[in-house]
């Protein structure tokens, strides 16, 4: 809903959507990982996101059928209004086996005018 997901992360169309789920496509591990990190650099346009209830992120080993969410954190700013969130060593071990990873964004509370806010950039990796 305004949202696509390419291999360079997130790019929106202008349109505001009060939720949304956004899955990345598969990368392959070179062997079963059990940690994995995320990071995620986003902008609030209006108001202000709130960590872990108006954006999770989640990490898959088995290609998005069973996934774990992290604790997002605010680890600084990078401009006005620009948050780096992140998780790291998130213990994905309780997962089916797997070397199909991808991460999961879920987005929620968006509100037109009220509160709106950008992903500009995402990263995962794994251990």
């Amino acid at each position: 809903a305004g949202y696509t997901l390419s291999e360079g992360g997130i790019t929106g169309t202008g349109i505001v959507s009060a939720s949304a789920t956004l899955q990345s496509v598969d990368t392959t591990a070179s062997s079963v990982p059990s940690k994995s990190d995320f990071v995620a650099l986003i902008e609030n346009v209006q108001g202000t996101a709130a960590l872990n209830t108006d954006i999770k992120a989640y990490i898959s080993r088995d290609s998005g059928t069973t996934f774990t969410q992290g604790t997002l954190i605010d680890e600084g700013t990078w401009g006005t209004n620009k948050k780096i969130v992140a998780f790291h060593d998130l213990d994905i071990s309780g997962q089916p086996s797997g070397t199909a990873m991808c991460y999961k964004i879920e987005l929620a509370n968006q509100a037109q005018g009220s509160k709106e806010f950008v992903i500009h950039a995402t990263s995962h990796g794994w251990a």
